[in-house]
């Protein structure tokens, strides 16, 4: 892509969502970006969207996305919003020609992610998804050293996020299924599935078996799930999510195994055979836990200005790959529903 603005001038952007991510991660990241100018700032409750953009500098707020779009000069929108919101709120920024970044998870479903896709082909223009662990310093210490096939072969991936019991705030809309779409699954397990199908260079799913269980018993959708998903190169991926573990503290990781090694995440660590010994061969990734976590965020945001302005090339996260992730997060329902192993069709 060129540079929509001739070099130098920011580019116009709207913000969709006065919630938690948006004032915790994401305005934070943009107002301090040199090539950003926040104009506009969109939310239900126009009160606290007022409250928002007073603290943020932001000059102009709406409660109607498209009213903000019909007055603003956009070149792109950030999409923080409710799963369920994100399926309107994306074809409607498509119908006014603007970019769009997409909040995590892409929608509710790949049905809703594939019109999403479609749109943006037709409109010619390029919807982001805002999977920051594939932006983690760590993450990509280890891609590099798989794509190098420093452990050989792969066979196995095995992921998790454990949350510790009652211990994490969560936002109300989460636990209503016509709103989010589902429980931990499209809210943990999406961001460990995206994070180890990249990590293993996109292959196609073959099949998963799912188990589902209720922690908290008044909760309308799942807080625990257990899942198997086999993919067409031979690699299994073992997945554990979880808002209401059993434990001290959350427990977030990744381990994969090949035929000469294996390395993990969180901390960052690689270990090899070498003449009949296994060394350690981890790179000097000093950045904390945390750091990577806020990292992730920050590069994610700084790669789709990138991509925007023709420093790169490649979208590292673009709407294509969520069609996919969520067709396995849609089969780990059907498992859920159907209890059975249920197998992909073949493209």
């Amino acid at each position: 892509m060129n540079d929509p603005n001739g070099g130098g001038i920011p580019i116009p952007v709207g913000v969709v969502g006065a919630g938690n991510i948006a004032q915790v991660i994401h305005l934070p990241v943009l107002t301090r970006h040199p090539d950003v100018k926040v104009q506009a700032l969109c939310d239900a409750d126009a009160s606290k969207a007022a409250v928002v953009a007073n603290k943020f500098g932001i000059p102009h707020i709406y409660d109607d996305i498209a009213e903000m779009l019909r007055a603003e000069e956009l070149e792109a929108v950030f999409i923080l919003t409710p799963n369920n919101l994100h399926l309107p709120m994306s074809l409607i920024a498509l119908d006014y020609g603007v970019h769009v970044f997409l909040e995590k998870p892409a929608a509710r479903n790949s049905d809703e992610a594939e019109r999403i896709r479609r749109k943006a082909a037709s409109a010619g223009r390029m919807v982001f998804v805002g999977m920051h662990n594939r932006f983690r310093t760590d993450a990509n210490a280890l891609r590099t050293f798989l794509k190098d096939r420093e452990l050989g072969d792969l066979f196995f991936l095995k992921a998790g996020w454990l949350q510790a019991r009652h211990q994490a705030i969560k936002q109300p809309w989460l636990f209503q299924k016509n709103v989010s779409g589902g429980g931990v699954v499209l809210d943990l397990g999406v961001q460990m599935i995206d994070l180890a199908w990249w990590l293993l260079d996109k292959p196609d799913p073959l099949a998963t078996k799912a188990f589902s269980f209720k922690v908290e018993k008044s909760l309308a959708v799942e807080d625990f799930c257990v899942a198997c998903v086999t993919f067409d190169n031979q690699i299994s991926l073992s997945l554990e999510v979880s808002w209401d573990f059993p434990v001290t503290k959350d427990q977030l990781f990744l381990e994969v195994a090949g035929e000469n090694g294996t390395g993990m995440l969180n901390p960052l660590r690689l270990q090899k055979f070498w003449h009949g010994q296994i060394v350690n061969i981890t790179p000097d990734v000093k950045d904390s836990r945390i750091a990577h976590f806020k990292k992730g965020y920050e590069n994610e945001v700084n790669h789709f200005f990138d991509y925007l302005t023709g420093r790169v090339s490649q979208l590292e996260s673009p709407i294509d790959d969520a069609v996919k992730v969520l067709s396995i997060t849609d089969a780990i329902y059907q498992s859920f529903h159907d209890g059975r192993e249920i197998t992909f069709d073949k493209e």
